[in-house]
């Protein structure tokens, strides 16, 4: 059993797929075949089933998989212990930031990162939670930026990051527009416009205000999106409500400024937090980036409201 044959059986785990672990690990697939064929033999159980499409993971491949990766983990802090004890901020990060948060968050923090860390190399990418999370135990991200609080297993730890504010964009012609501020309680269901369903946003959207059945709606005409970009155009042009989180206000031209509304007190939030593996820890280059987060947003943002977070449902 080599490191070579370790990292090719975690890989072929995440990708579910001989031909894509290959061309990922720049071999060919029946050279990556027999690796994994060396190392069931060395270890005595099946770890893949390959009859399956795509490839399962045995019961004694999900064990192995398990140590397997804690060992690529420690590997991997053994390459970063330099960067760790120098004084300087040089290297590289990958970053995976939920879709709701990323297209608002990473415009503010680009300039600044470029310019105080002119070293210092931050790869960003949009994923939903649950990608996130896998792709820490698989190693291909050094950390993520999620909602929270959510329901996970023991090898992940938070670090509150942002407390941001849910506000509602609402069309001229919607009586609602007429407000400065709006109870929760008062925002009608059927005339919203809702991001897909399974988002934390959304659901935290449904602690708020549930989505009707759509047979019981007035309108013919019900979207349904993974924008919240998209929703407000739509807002802006055929009417309605939606919800935006705070970061979005700041981009909203001068144009639209007037169909953002706040809530009443106690105002729905959402907790966004830094995860990491608890085993490795935040590293050093993620602790940079995430200051400068903070040295970005608005300082309001900082600060934990006295409610608590709307429940991701996750």
């Amino acid at each position: 059993m080599n490191v070579s044959q370790i990292k090719y059986f975690v890989e072929l785990c995440r990708m579910q797929s001989f031909s894509k672990a290959a061309k990922n690990m720049e071999v060919s697939q029946p050279a990556l075949s027999l690796q994994i064929q060396k190392l069931e033999e060395e270890f005595g159980y099946l770890l893949v089933d390959r009859n399956t499409k795509p490839i399962s993971i045995t019961a004694e491949g999900a064990l192995f998989l398990e140590k397997a990766q804690q060992i690529i983990q420690l590997m991997n802090d053994l390459d970063q212990l330099s960067i760790e004890l120098e004084d300087e901020v040089a290297g590289q990060i990958r970053v995976g930031i939920i879709p709701t948060l990323s297209p608002y968050l990473v415009p503010l923090v680009m300039e600044l990162a470029s310019s105080r860390y002119p070293d210092l190399k931050v790869e960003v990418v949009e994923m939903v939670t649950e990608t996130i999370l896998s792709e820490l135990n698989y190693n291909t991200l050094d950390a993520g930026i999620i909602s929270t609080p959510i329901r996970s297993s023991g090898q992940y730890a938070f670090a509150p990051l942002l407390y941001e504010r849910f506000y509602l964009y609402v069309a001229e012609n919607n009586p609602l527009y007429q407000h400065s501020y709006i109870q929760a309680g008062e925002v009608p269901s059927e005339e919203l416009w809702y991001l897909t369903e399974g988002n934390c946003f959304q659901n935290q959207v449904n602690a708020v205000c549930s989505i009707p059945p759509f047979d019981t709606v007035k309108g013919n005409f019900r979207y349904i999106s993974n924008s919240i970009e998209s929703l407000k155009r739509i807002v802006e042009t055929q009417g309605g409500i939606t919800f935006i989180p705070e970061l979005a206000t700041l981009s909203v031209s001068t144009e639209y400024e007037d169909l953002i509304k706040r809530f009443k007190k106690p105002e729905p939030y959402r907790e966004l937090s830094v995860v990491y593996l608890k085993n490795t820890g935040m590293k050093k280059l993620v602790r940079a980036f995430i200051e400068l987060i903070q040295e970005t947003v608005p300082s309001r943002m900082l600060e934990k409201p006295v409610n608590d977070p709307l429940d991701t449902k996750m």
